[in-house]
């Protein structure tokens, strides 16, 4: 008994298979109007879920190369290349002498490292890094100690970090990131060039290698010039945005983050009452805040998508009654041969679905096209749509054919066998 249920299920998936396919071909047009929102919506949900979760994947592993044990230390909140917010605008910054202090004092802190922002325009010039006939107007100059290679998991493609004796007698000498070793050397080798920046002469001891993680594919840390940070205080005096990356004992982390609070705080002068003038994170910590803002954006678009399917499911509940009133007279022959109202229902309930499944299908397609278009574009950012956004989006679009489909499949059961053989 069950396998003849299973048989006559099959055939009528079958059927309905070939009529909604036969419906498709027969008036494309029509079709193709009654689920354009079901593809809108899926192209919707699947192209955004596939960049947000390439961008989170990116974001996470840029942050996680900058040392999972870290806890980062800055005056403000926020990007420390970004603008400023109007209440933290005032805040005095991070002097780098307190990484000695820190590390002495914290019990938890197995180092501090120190990295100095020096402004991209310094004494009315551009800081451009040129080397013979080649420039890099989109160089970063930061003054880094010496452990700031070994805090951060800094790996290099050749060449050594530099010395505590480079860093005290500020040396003259520069770590290129890949993308400025590209701009000026191509596939020559770095190490031991010349550079110039602003007119001052750098020899490069190192090139490091190409970074992992970043926002849309690319790493900023690609584009920075690395100088000791006894050179880049003495060279440049207007530099004063410090961040300190505060490594933690192993596993102890938390502990870390707690006692560099503490220590920041007294050496900041901050009275009991007042309030942190300062801003501590942790990778985890910039990952779930990242996570919390692509929660909102999917909220966002999964309402736009709804909005795109409802008007498929409109669509489609239209084609569904068209059919129902062009097939009543089949309808009512199928009735009188012993067809019951179950399957006549579970049949356009299976059409309206198959209908809206293909829908989600060229939804999928198109999210896909896309997505290899943007990794194209941006060779870093993998906008490759997960398997669970694809099942997700056909799921959609076969539950948008079925509510769709309902109230016409019902509509099609109930038909009296008699008058719809009669119907012209």
């Amino acid at each position: 008994m069950k396998g003849r249920r299973q048989g006559a299920f099959g055939r009528i998936a079958a059927e309905s298979a070939r009529l909604a396919l036969g419906s498709i071909r027969s008036q494309p047009l029509r079709s193709g109007l009654a689920i354009a929102g079901v593809v809108i919506g899926v192209v919707t949900v699947v192209l955004v879920t596939s960049v947000l979760a390439g961008v989170r994947n990116q974001v996470a592993l840029l942050f996680r190369e900058f040392g999972s044990d870290n806890v980062f230390a800055y005056h403000r909140t926020g990007d420390p290349y970004s603008p400023p917010s109007e209440a933290e605008a005032q805040r005095v910054p991070l002097d780098p002498a307190f990484a000695p202090r820190i590390e002495a004092l914290g019990d938890e802190i197995r180092d501090v490292a120190v990295q100095l922002l020096v402004p991209t325009v310094v004494g009315g010039q551009v800081l451009i890094a040129r080397s013979g006939g080649n420039e890099s107007d989109r160089v970063l100059v930061e003054g880094v100690s010496p452990n700031f290679f070994d805090a951060t998991d800094a790996e290099l493609a050749a060449g050594r970090p530099f010395t505590e004796l480079e860093e005290r007698v500020g040396a003259r000498v520069a770590v290129v990131g890949a993308n400025v070793a590209q701009a000026l050397w191509g596939r020559g080798r770095a190490t031991g060039r010349e550079l110039r920046l602003a007119g001052v002469a750098f020899t490069v001891i190192a090139e490091a290698e190409p970074r992992r993680g970043g926002f849309f594919g690319e790493n900023r840390q690609d584009n920075v010039v690395m100088i000791p940070l006894g050179t880049a205080r003495r060279l440049y005096p207007e530099a004063e945005q410090t961040v300190l990356y505060i490594r933690a004992e192993p596993g102890r982390r938390d502990a870390a983050r707690t006692e560099a609070e503490a220590i920041l705080r007294r050496l900041r002068d901050l009275g009991p009452g007042e309030a942190n003038d300062f801003h501590l994170s942790t990778a985890d910590q910039i990952i779930a805040q990242l996570d919390r803002l692509a929660a909102v954006i999917g909220l966002v678009t999964g309402a736009l998508a709804a909005v795109s399917l409802v008007i498929g499911g409109i669509g489609i509940a239209n084609v569904m009654i068209i059919a129902v009133t062009e097939r009543t007279r089949e309808i009512g022959l199928r009735r009188a041969v012993g067809a019951r109202r179950g399957e006549v229902r579970r049949q356009f309930l299976l059409e309206a679905a198959i209908l809206s499944l293909a829908g989600g299908a060229a939804g999928v397609a198109v999210a896909s096209l896309l997505g290899g278009l943007l990794t194209l574009a941006a060779p870093g950012l993998a906008a490759v749509p997960p398997l669970w956004a694809v099942a997700g989006g056909l799921a959609a679009a076969t539950a948008t054919g079925l509510l769709a489909g309902y109230l016409p499949a019902r509509r099609a059961s109930a038909l009296d066998p008699v008058e719809a053989l009669r119907y012209e």
